[in-house]
């Protein structure tokens, strides 16, 4: 039995398999992109600090120091990534099955029966957009600002509070991002304004997100004041993506060699790649006709 070997139809298939080659190469590099496009979690390094204690020096060293830190937001629990509803929901469950003061263990002797009846409120708030490495309009890091206020029918005019901060990511649900620590505010005075600076470090894709606060007096579970990107477009539509996506494009560096002598080796280079394609030609044409 004998076999026959078919030059045309090796010719025919080898092209084939070498672009079948090159596409599965192309796969194989653009995987771990695109693993890191739909895996990404997210992660956050947050930090709460009154804002006259801050000019634009320690501003910026404080940026440097939360990112230096090996703890994100989400693993110390100051980021639970829920939503707001389902937070909200969970602390009105907590209140009907627990007696009255003994939802937090960090309530303090700032907080009374006369100060629970106070009206709190946010007067206003700000954000601030800091480090666009790629410069493409989208920030790693923002500032919230925020100034609450205390009005007690008391002569107490301390409060001692906390907020919830959520992000809403093109019009989607709130999410939490960060809680801050315990901190006092005096009466209607604009000297407790206080600042959150958060650095996304991956996971966040470029978008505009919303900002909304949620201020809680500590030893309770009821929200006692709101602020949103529906009462200030300050915290609306931030332009904002994380680290991992804010990365500067490094330019191939290209050495260009310059040849003197005039054109002739160009010429004698397109020579030879045409004779080598009319050589190649006039094979394929002999192969079709055996």
């Amino acid at each position: 039995m004998s076999i026959t070997f078919n030059p045309i139809r090796v010719a025919q298939i080898k092209p084939a398999k070498t672009c079948f080659l090159l596409l599965c190469l192309s796969l194989l590099s653009l995987m771990p992109v695109m693993a890191n496009e739909f895996s990404s979690k997210q992660y956050t390094v947050s930090q709460g600090v009154f804002t006259k204690n801050l000019n634009k020096q320690q501003r910026t060293e404080i940026i440097k120091g939360i990112k230096l830190t090996s703890q994100a937001d989400q693993l110390t629990g100051k980021a639970s990534a829920k939503t707001r509803e389902f937070i909200v929901n969970s602390r009105k469950k907590a209140v009907k099955s627990s007696t009255p003061n003994a939802t937090s263990s960090n309530s303090s002797h700032i907080n009374s029966a006369q100060n629970y009846d106070a009206e709190f409120t946010i007067y206003r708030a700000t954000s601030l957009l800091q480090e666009d490495y790629d410069g493409d309009g989208y920030y790693q890091t923002f500032s919230v600002i925020f100034d609450a206020d205390l009005y007690s029918y008391t002569h107490n005019q301390l409060g001692e509070v906390y907020a919830l901060l959520y992000l809403s990511k093109n019009g989607g649900p709130w999410t939490h991002y960060f809680t801050t620590d315990d901190f006092i505010i005096e009466g209607d005075s604009d000297a407790d304004e206080y600042e959150v600076i958060t650095t996304f470090l991956s996971g966040y894709t470029r978008d505009e997100y919303d900002v909304l606060i949620d201020l809680y007096q500590v030893g309770y579970d009821d929200i006692v004041a709101s602020y949103s990107s529906d009462d200030s477009n300050a915290l609306y539509a931030l332009p904002l993506e994380s680290a991992d996506y804010d990365e500067v494009y490094v330019a191939p560096y290209v050495e260009v060699v310059e040849v003197h002598g005039g054109g002739s080796i160009s010429i004698l280079l397109l020579i030879l790649i045409a004779t080598c394609y009319f050589r190649f030609l006039a094979q394929d044409n002999k192969n079709k006709e055996n």
